[in-house]
């Protein structure tokens, strides 16, 4: 079985934008996996568009996602991601009072259909990828959610290029929500070391931005390692820069991300 770094990115606050497993999607018919990756967020101040209204008014964010793929064709396949938030709790300012909202419980299911047309050059592999998706709504509606709760539709279409020791990928995605919820952008630059044969570095810059004017970037680094052809580990880091809220609400937004995972692929 040939593997390929095959990045596909739909940045997003959440992760939302990668793909099974671990980026790397089985390239063979009939290949499948699933992967478990931990997600822990901390962002530290409450925000109204570009304004700190209250210091140390913080929100914590742990989840646990579980992903999985399917390849009929090395260049069609279909993805599922379903999180989990296991704890979920900020301090929000609601009618002049200081409150502490909690949040757990199964987010909200994405599917997604990655079609990708591959290209092979004298010293440089890689790929273009269209890959529509929906968002499907479950759990509880709360007064604090860490996920939106509403139907969905999004698409995504990327570019991924590679020689022996570097990397390149670049993509970029749109959502558009039911009910009052914002339409979101999201864009992506990585670029990578393969310093084995088996591991990757990367450094992750991604950009989100909301029509009600919420926007930040991230960055930060993440370490891809395949253990052997069955089992796959990723650890990331990124912290936001230049977050704004959107305007006339108050909201917490980027801070700090850690993400480690296990993928298996048979």
């Amino acid at each position: 079985m040939k593997w390929g770094v095959i990045v596909f990115i739909l940045a997003v606050v959440t992760s939302w934008a990668d793909q099974p497993i671990m980026n790397m999607m089985p390239r063979w018919d009939g290949g499948y996996g699933i992967q478990v990756l931990y997600d822990y967020i901390d962002r530290e101040d409450l925000l109204e568009g570009d304004e700190t209204i209250h210091k140390g008014w913080s929100e914590t964010i742990q989840q646990v996602h579980i992903q999985g793929v399917y390849t009929w064709d090395r260049s069609i396949r279909i993805t599922a991601k379903l999180p989990v938030v296991l704890d979920a709790e900020r301090i929000n300012l609601v009618d002049g009072q200081r409150v502490v909202q909690q949040d757990k419980g199964i987010g909200d299911l994405t599917l997604a259909l990655p079609l990708k047309k591959y290209f092979n050059l004298m010293k440089r592999t890689g790929n273009w990828s269209v890959a529509p998706q929906i968002r499907v709504p479950l759990g509880s509606s709360d007064e604090y959610e860490v996920w939106d709760r509403v139907w969905g539709a999004g698409l995504f279409v990327g570019y991924e290029t590679e020689v022996r020791h570097w990397f390149f990928a670049a993509g970029t995605g749109y959502w558009t929500f039911e009910a009052d919820e914002p339409n979101e952008w999201h864009a992506s630059v990585d670029a990578g070391w393969n310093f084995r044969d088996n591991a990757q570095l990367l450094w992750e810059s991604d950009w989100h931005y909301e029509d009600d004017g919420k926007q930040f970037a991230s960055l930060g680094p993440a370490l891809y390692w395949r253990h052997n052809d069955h089992t796959h580990l990723r650890f990331e880091y990124k912290r936001a820069v230049a977050a704004s809220a959107p305007d006339n609400t108050y909201d917490h937004v980027g801070g700090n991300r850690w993400q480690m995972g296990i993928g298996f692929v048979y």
